[in-house]
Parts: C-alpha cells; structure tokens; sequence
C-alpha cells in the first residue's frame, strides 16, 4: 500500500521537527498509539491498537528515525508484530518547507501487511489510514498552537 499527502499545521520547521520527536506530543496525537517510549535519539518502541472492519488487533513494534537531513527531511521505519492479527512493515519520507510561519510536510509512505491485516480487502484498511492521518494532522495543529486549517489534500492511495 503506497500513501502520499501534503499537509500545513502551524509553525517553524525547527518546531514541527521537534514536535514530530516529542513521544508525548505523538502519543495525544495519533489516535492509535497506546504507548510509545524514546530508546535513543532516533529508536522509539511503540504498542498501537487498530481495529480494520472485524478484526481488533494490538502490535507492538520499533520505530527508527533516520534524519537525512533533518529538519528539512527525513525517513521513519518502522515494523510491528500482532501475532495471530500478522505483521506490518512500513517505510515514510517526509519533507519539511516552510514558509510563511507555517510549516508544509509531504510525506510517501510505503506499508507492507502480512497475515490476518494483510488478507482484509485493501479498501478497508486504505479507508481506516486515511482516517487515521488524517485525525494526526488535525490533532497536531492544535497540539503545537493554533486550530487545524483545511488540509491540503487528502492522503492518496498509489
């Protein structure tokens, strides 16, 4: 499954970075995550519990920042285990611009599903990932200082 979208919450580029970082900024934020811990700088252990249509599952995984050239860019890995619900493997390049006080992100993300998640129809869990960026970013802009703009464009499917 492939996902691009552009988004613009408030703020300097250095600030969204950081907030980007900030474990307990994410955890108000994305409404799946159920915990997450910062290991080092750039390694986060993370547990998230989704459900896609009849099928409740938790995954606990690690996430990896890789600062290409942050904080202007960026690459996030990460991959997670369900157990009898599968597995997930995911790959995001994000891109920062700012401009005008506010900060621009792009992002292409690339996930790879196996087992129980990996065989529901695509359109279910392309549905629930739409939702699901599209409540971060919501919640984001608010969570760094002003309420939520009309996104840009909505996540889309490649």
């Amino acid at each position: 499954m492939e996902l691009t979208g552009t988004h613009s919450v408030p703020g300097s580029r250095d600030r969204v970075f950081a907030a980007l970082c900030d474990p307990e900024i994410l955890l108000r934020c994305i409404p799946v995550l159920e915990e997450i811990d910062r290991l080092s700088p750039t390694d986060y252990a993370a547990r998230v519990r989704a459900s896609v249509g009849p099928l409740k599952a938790r995954f606990a995984g690690r996430l990896t920042l890789e600062p290409e050239d942050a904080p202007r860019h960026y690459r996030l890995l990460a991959q997670g285990s369900g157990g009898l619900a599968g597995a997930v493997k995911g790959e995001a390049r994000v891109t920062l611009e700012e401009a005008d006080g506010r900060t621009h992100l792009t992002y292409r993300l690339s996930v790879a599903l196996g087992g129980a998640v990996g065989r529901l129809a695509a359109g279910l869990v392309q549905g629930k990932t739409d939702r699901v960026i599209a409540a971060f970013f919501d919640r984001f802009a608010i969570e760094i200082g002003e309420s939520a703009e009309p996104r840009d464009e909505m996540p889309q499917s490649g």
